[in-house]
């Protein structure tokens, strides 16, 4: 009997050895899980105050006080767009930005061409390719382009579109190309509101 107390002893004792060890590295391996995961939050962290610092000069632009606009952040546009096609190679002339703040989401792109001639060119292109279907967009013609409110800036030689969920604050838009944009003044103006026909519009100083 006594032998049989002495085996069911020690063999109690190399059972809770085990379960002892196996719960010590169950928890290593926690620890180690979570050492793993953290320095990557840390990482993507870092990454998204890196890119609001770099673009946060362009957000100053749209919301200086000679503008007037009122958006809260900002954000790269990845999404192509027929205009980029048109831009210079290697070194492309184009900016999408998607700006947000409490009540709505705007898209903005803009690009730049070498001359008039180059725009022209470009602007004629996507008026014929319009939007997602690609439908062809008659000059000065009355029709909905768009499934939200829009406002194209037309200028000597840049494009600018805006896309919006909420309602545009045109005149801040074309003060806004007038003051980044001093020597390239706009031409043309094409206006839409959500659900409503497009209008086309001449600046006063351009009708002559």
């Amino acid at each position: 009997m006594k032998a049989n107390h002495t085996s069911l002893f020690y063999i109690t004792l190399l059972f809770i050895g085990a379960l002892s060890v196996g719960c010590s590295n169950q928890t290593k391996g926690k620890v180690k899980a979570f050492e793993d995961i953290r320095p990557d939050h840390k990482k993507k962290e870092t990454t998204s105050h890196k890119n609001q610092d770099t673009l946060l000069p362009y957000l100053t632009r749209y919301i200086n006080d000679s503008v007037g606009l009122v958006f809260d952040s900002i954000q790269l546009d990845p999404r192509l767009h027929f205009l980029d096609r048109f831009s210079n190679g290697k070194k492309p002339n184009r900016t999408h930005f998607e700006l947000s703040n409490s009540s709505s989401k705007t898209f903005v792109g803009e690009w730049k061409f070498k001359d008039t001639l180059a725009r022209k060119h470009a602007l004629f292109n996507w008026l014929d390719h319009f939007g997602p279907d690609e439908k062809q967009i008659t000059w000065f013609g009355r029709r909905e382009i768009s499934s939200e409110n829009m406002l194209i800036l037309i200028n000597k030689t840049s494009i600018v579109q805006v896309n919006s969920t909420s309602k545009l604050e045109v005149k801040k838009w074309i003060t806004y190309q007038k003051y980044s944009n001093p020597k390239d003044s706009t031409i043309l103006i094409i206006e839409q509101a959500k659900g409503k026909l497009c209008r086309w519009t001449i600046p006063q100083k351009n009708t002559k």
